[in-house]
Protein backbone atom coordinates (compact mmCIF):
# COMPACT_ATOMS: atom_id res chain seq x y z
CA UNK A 1 0.00 0.00 0.00
CA UNK A 2 2.90 2.55 1.02
CA UNK A 3 4.07 2.33 -2.51
CA UNK A 4 0.98 2.76 -4.43
CA UNK A 5 0.58 5.90 -2.18
CA UNK A 6 4.32 7.15 -3.19
CA UNK A 7 4.25 5.96 -6.83
CA UNK A 8 0.80 7.70 -7.42
CA UNK A 9 2.70 11.40 -6.83
CA UNK A 10 5.53 10.45 -8.78
CA UNK A 11 3.60 8.83 -11.99
CA UNK A 12 1.43 12.66 -11.43
CA UNK A 13 4.99 15.09 -11.37
CA UNK A 14 6.84 12.78 -14.37
CA UNK A 15 3.22 13.26 -16.76
CA UNK A 16 3.92 17.07 -15.93
CA UNK A 17 7.68 16.84 -16.71
CA UNK A 18 6.47 15.41 -19.72
CA UNK A 19 3.70 17.61 -20.59
CA UNK A 20 6.62 20.67 -19.89
CA UNK A 21 8.71 18.97 -21.77
CA UNK A 22 7.12 19.53 -25.38
CA UNK A 23 6.75 23.36 -25.20
CA UNK A 24 7.49 24.85 -28.30
CA UNK A 25 7.29 28.60 -30.07
CA UNK A 26 5.57 27.89 -33.70
CA UNK A 27 6.40 31.05 -35.57
CA UNK A 28 4.75 32.84 -38.98
CA UNK A 29 3.64 35.13 -41.42
CA UNK A 30 0.24 36.37 -39.40
CA UNK A 31 -1.55 37.65 -42.56
CA UNK A 32 -1.49 34.36 -45.12
CA UNK A 33 -5.19 33.62 -44.92
CA UNK A 34 -6.65 31.12 -44.95
CA UNK A 35 -3.42 29.14 -44.16
CA UNK A 36 -2.43 31.65 -40.97
CA UNK A 37 -4.38 34.78 -39.32
CA UNK A 38 -5.79 36.17 -36.95
CA UNK A 39 -9.45 35.91 -36.54
CA UNK A 40 -11.07 38.22 -33.35
CA UNK A 41 -7.45 38.13 -31.59
CA UNK A 42 -6.93 34.88 -32.12
CA UNK A 43 -4.56 32.45 -33.98
CA UNK A 44 -6.82 31.16 -37.01
CA UNK A 45 -6.38 29.37 -40.40
CA UNK A 46 -5.78 25.80 -41.98
CA UNK A 47 -2.15 25.47 -40.91
CA UNK A 48 -3.64 26.95 -37.34
CA UNK A 49 -6.11 24.26 -37.06
CA UNK A 50 -4.15 21.11 -37.95
CA UNK A 51 -1.52 22.08 -35.54
CA UNK A 52 -4.37 22.06 -32.70
CA UNK A 53 -5.09 18.46 -33.49
CA UNK A 54 -1.52 17.87 -33.17
CA UNK A 55 -1.37 19.50 -30.32
CA UNK A 56 -4.25 17.51 -28.83
CA UNK A 57 -3.30 14.34 -29.86
CA UNK A 58 0.60 14.65 -28.87
CA UNK A 59 0.08 15.65 -25.73
CA UNK A 60 2.23 19.04 -26.98
CA UNK A 61 2.02 22.73 -26.01
CA UNK A 62 2.41 25.30 -29.11
CA UNK A 63 2.79 28.71 -28.52
CA UNK A 64 1.61 31.06 -31.91
CA UNK A 65 3.87 33.94 -33.05
CA UNK A 66 2.85 35.65 -35.43
CA UNK A 67 5.23 38.24 -37.23
CA UNK A 68 6.13 39.15 -41.48
CA UNK A 69 7.48 36.05 -42.59
CA UNK A 70 10.97 37.45 -42.68
CA UNK A 71 11.06 37.91 -39.18
CA UNK A 72 9.82 34.38 -38.49
CA UNK A 73 12.23 32.82 -40.82
CA UNK A 74 14.92 34.25 -38.92
CA UNK A 75 13.39 33.26 -35.26
CA UNK A 76 13.42 29.73 -36.72
CA UNK A 77 16.78 29.91 -37.80
CA UNK A 78 18.13 31.44 -34.72
CA UNK A 79 16.91 28.20 -32.93
CA UNK A 80 13.80 29.91 -31.41
CA UNK A 81 11.02 27.51 -32.16
CA UNK A 82 9.44 26.24 -35.53
CA UNK A 83 7.99 27.66 -38.36
CA UNK A 84 5.00 26.99 -40.79
CA UNK A 85 4.37 27.74 -43.95
CA UNK A 86 7.62 27.11 -44.92
CA UNK A 87 8.65 26.07 -48.93
CA UNK A 88 11.24 23.36 -49.39
CA UNK A 89 14.56 24.53 -51.39
CA UNK A 90 18.25 22.52 -51.45
CA UNK A 91 19.46 25.08 -50.14
CA UNK A 92 17.24 25.27 -47.16
CA UNK A 93 17.67 21.85 -46.53
CA UNK A 94 21.16 21.97 -45.61
CA UNK A 95 19.90 24.52 -42.68
CA UNK A 96 16.35 23.10 -42.13
CA UNK A 97 15.09 19.88 -40.60
CA UNK A 98 11.57 19.53 -42.80
CA UNK A 99 7.86 17.89 -41.62
CA UNK A 100 6.27 16.08 -43.73
CA UNK A 101 3.86 18.36 -46.32
CA UNK A 102 1.15 19.67 -44.42
CA UNK A 103 -0.83 21.58 -47.60
CA UNK A 104 0.05 22.57 -50.49
CA UNK A 105 -0.93 25.93 -51.89
CA UNK A 106 -1.27 28.25 -55.17
CA UNK A 107 1.35 30.84 -55.98
CA UNK A 108 0.21 33.06 -59.09
CA UNK A 109 1.26 35.64 -60.80
CA UNK A 110 -0.26 39.20 -61.38
CA UNK A 111 0.75 41.81 -64.00
CA UNK A 112 -0.72 44.91 -65.57
CA UNK A 113 -3.69 44.31 -67.66
CA UNK A 114 -1.24 46.36 -70.57
CA UNK A 115 0.97 43.59 -70.37
CA UNK A 116 -0.82 40.40 -69.66
CA UNK A 117 1.68 37.37 -71.01
CA UNK A 118 0.59 33.67 -70.70
CA UNK A 119 2.93 31.70 -68.37
CA UNK A 120 4.42 28.50 -69.24
CA UNK A 121 8.16 28.34 -67.80
CA UNK A 122 10.48 30.37 -65.44
CA UNK A 123 12.22 31.75 -68.82
CA UNK A 124 8.22 33.64 -69.24
CA UNK A 125 9.42 35.98 -66.62
CA UNK A 126 13.17 36.88 -68.32
CA UNK A 127 13.59 40.72 -68.47
CA UNK A 128 10.49 40.80 -65.62
CA UNK A 129 10.34 42.66 -62.47
CA UNK A 130 9.04 40.30 -59.99
CA UNK A 131 8.10 41.35 -56.86
CA UNK A 132 7.67 38.81 -53.26
CA UNK A 133 8.00 39.07 -49.57
CA UNK A 134 11.33 39.34 -47.97
CA UNK A 135 12.88 35.67 -47.26
CA UNK A 136 10.55 33.94 -49.78
CA UNK A 137 11.74 31.38 -51.46
CA UNK A 138 9.95 29.40 -54.45
CA UNK A 139 11.20 26.45 -54.95
CA UNK A 140 14.72 25.47 -56.51
CA UNK A 141 13.74 26.86 -59.89
CA UNK A 142 12.81 29.85 -58.83
CA UNK A 143 16.03 30.45 -56.40
CA UNK A 144 17.91 29.25 -59.25
CA UNK A 145 16.38 31.89 -61.60
CA UNK A 146 17.07 34.49 -59.21
CA UNK A 147 20.60 34.00 -59.00
CA UNK A 148 20.77 33.78 -62.52
CA UNK A 149 19.28 37.25 -62.62
CA UNK A 150 16.89 36.14 -65.06
CA UNK A 151 14.32 38.82 -63.83
CA UNK A 152 15.11 41.53 -61.60
CA UNK A 153 13.60 40.29 -58.03
CA UNK A 154 12.59 43.02 -55.74
CA UNK A 155 11.09 42.29 -52.21
CA UNK A 156 9.12 43.95 -49.68
CA UNK A 157 7.82 43.42 -46.29
CA UNK A 158 4.92 41.06 -47.28
CA UNK A 159 2.01 43.88 -47.78
CA UNK A 160 0.25 42.49 -50.89
CA UNK A 161 -1.77 45.73 -51.12
CA UNK A 162 1.16 47.36 -51.42
CA UNK A 163 2.65 45.27 -54.23
CA UNK A 164 -0.24 45.14 -56.39
CA UNK A 165 -0.72 48.95 -55.98
CA UNK A 166 3.27 49.01 -57.50
CA UNK A 167 1.92 46.84 -60.33
CA UNK A 168 -1.09 48.87 -61.23
CA UNK A 169 1.06 52.08 -61.17
CA UNK A 170 3.71 50.04 -63.52
CA UNK A 171 6.33 50.13 -61.16
CA UNK A 172 6.77 46.15 -60.63
CA UNK A 173 5.75 44.00 -63.71
CA UNK A 174 4.81 40.74 -62.02
CA UNK A 175 3.45 40.54 -58.21
CA UNK A 176 3.95 37.14 -56.51
CA UNK A 177 0.41 36.25 -54.66
CA UNK A 178 -0.46 33.84 -52.22
CA UNK A 179 -2.10 31.68 -50.75
CA UNK A 180 -4.18 31.66 -54.19
CA UNK A 181 -6.91 33.73 -55.45
CA UNK A 182 -8.10 34.21 -51.89
CA UNK A 183 -4.81 36.72 -50.90
CA UNK A 184 -5.63 38.77 -54.07
CA UNK A 185 -8.87 39.33 -53.03
CA UNK A 186 -8.22 39.72 -49.71
CA UNK A 187 -6.00 42.60 -50.63
CA UNK A 188 -9.06 45.07 -51.04
CA UNK A 189 -11.00 43.70 -48.60
CA UNK A 190 -8.79 44.88 -46.33
CA UNK A 191 -8.09 47.85 -48.62
CA UNK A 192 -11.19 49.22 -49.84
CA UNK A 193 -9.80 52.40 -51.01
CA UNK A 194 -7.48 50.19 -53.69
CA UNK A 195 -11.08 49.20 -55.61
CA UNK A 196 -10.12 51.66 -58.07
CA UNK A 197 -6.92 49.68 -59.16
CA UNK A 198 -8.63 46.20 -59.42
CA UNK A 199 -9.57 46.54 -62.92
CA UNK A 200 -5.78 47.13 -64.37
CA UNK A 201 -4.34 43.82 -62.91
CA UNK A 202 -4.32 40.63 -64.78
CA UNK A 203 -4.17 37.51 -62.84
CA UNK A 204 -2.14 34.86 -65.09
CA UNK A 205 -4.01 31.64 -65.37
CA UNK A 206 -1.60 29.36 -65.36
CA UNK A 207 -0.71 28.53 -61.46
CA UNK A 208 2.92 29.33 -61.32
CA UNK A 209 3.58 27.01 -58.97
CA UNK A 210 1.78 24.38 -56.53
CA UNK A 211 3.65 24.92 -53.81
CA UNK A 212 3.90 22.10 -50.35
CA UNK A 213 4.04 23.80 -47.47
CA UNK A 214 6.26 22.64 -44.12
CA UNK A 215 6.51 23.04 -40.56
CA UNK A 216 10.79 23.50 -40.44
CA UNK A 217 13.16 23.61 -37.43
CA UNK A 218 17.10 25.05 -37.69
CA UNK A 219 19.31 22.29 -37.41
CA UNK A 220 20.65 23.78 -34.16
CA UNK A 221 17.20 23.08 -32.55
CA UNK A 222 17.16 20.35 -30.28
CA UNK A 223 13.41 19.05 -31.17
CA UNK A 224 14.26 15.42 -29.40
CA UNK A 225 11.92 13.25 -31.80
CA UNK A 226 9.09 15.63 -31.96
CA UNK A 227 9.30 15.58 -36.08
CA UNK A 228 8.50 11.81 -35.68
CA UNK A 229 5.70 12.45 -33.44
CA UNK A 230 4.79 15.68 -35.81
CA UNK A 231 4.67 13.42 -38.72
CA UNK A 232 2.54 10.26 -37.02
CA UNK A 233 0.43 12.67 -35.61
CA UNK A 234 -0.33 14.37 -39.23
CA UNK A 235 -0.60 11.36 -41.38
CA UNK A 236 -3.53 10.60 -38.29
CA UNK A 237 -5.01 13.40 -39.31
CA UNK A 238 -5.11 12.96 -43.58
CA UNK A 239 -6.31 9.42 -42.81
CA UNK A 240 -9.00 10.43 -41.03
CA UNK A 241 -10.30 12.87 -42.92
CA UNK A 242 -10.01 15.54 -40.59
CA UNK A 243 -7.50 17.92 -42.53
CA UNK A 244 -9.45 17.31 -45.77
CA UNK A 245 -12.37 18.44 -43.38
CA UNK A 246 -10.39 21.83 -41.91
CA UNK A 247 -9.19 22.17 -45.80
CA UNK A 248 -12.51 22.20 -47.58
CA UNK A 249 -14.16 24.54 -44.25
CA UNK A 250 -11.62 27.52 -44.99
CA UNK A 251 -12.05 26.87 -49.02
CA UNK A 252 -15.46 27.28 -48.77
CA UNK A 253 -15.02 30.59 -47.53
CA UNK A 254 -13.42 31.79 -50.11
CA UNK A 255 -16.27 30.82 -52.57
Amino acid sequence: MLHKIYLLPLLSLLVSLSSQACNIDIYANGDMKPKVYLEAGKPAGILIEMLLFVEKDIGCKFNFKFSTWARAYKSMLNGEGAVIGLSKTTSREKLIDYSDAMYIEDILLVTHINNAFQYSEINDLAGKTVASSRGANIGDEFEHAVESKLFTFMVDNGDMSKRLERVAKGRVDVAIVSPGKYAFDNAFIKHPELLEIKDQLYIVPTVFRKDPNFLGFSKKYEHQGFMEKLNRSMEKGRQSGIFQAIEDKYHQRQQ
